[in-house]
């Protein structure tokens, strides 16, 4: 990544709830914010996580809304280019089964 430069990784189409891990490897100092789309039109908002790194990194954080994502790199304020390298993987949320002596039927249901 080139000095004074920043890029973005979107996301896009996560539902609420996915958990998003982050492993995150450079060659210097690296600014890292995860935002989402609603939250980066927004002036003051604040991100999902922010944080710094210096050679390594990883996080995980779950999403709060169904929306698009972007992972920002920031080297504006670096005076060499980074050898960046970013990993990303996205889980949904899986629903949880419903109790072992739950039954829908009818007759089970209390009045």
């Amino acid at each position: 990544m080139p000095a004074g430069q920043s890029k973005s990784i979107r996301i896009r189409s996560l539902p609420a709830g996915t958990q998003i891990a982050v492993r995150i490897t450079t060659s210097g100092r690296l600014l890292v914010a995860l935002v989402g789309m609603k939250q980066f039109k927004e002036p003051g908002a604040k991100p999902l996580f922010r944080g710094a790194v210096q050679d390594k990194l990883s996080f995980r954080v779950s999403v709060p809304d169904t929306d698009d994502y972007l992972l920002v790199l920031n080297n504006r304020g670096g005076k060499e280019a980074l050898n960046v390298e970013a990993e990303i993987r996205a889980v949904r949320a899986r629903p949880r089964p419903a109790p072992k002596d739950y039954s829908p039927r009818p007759e089970k249901a209390s009045l």
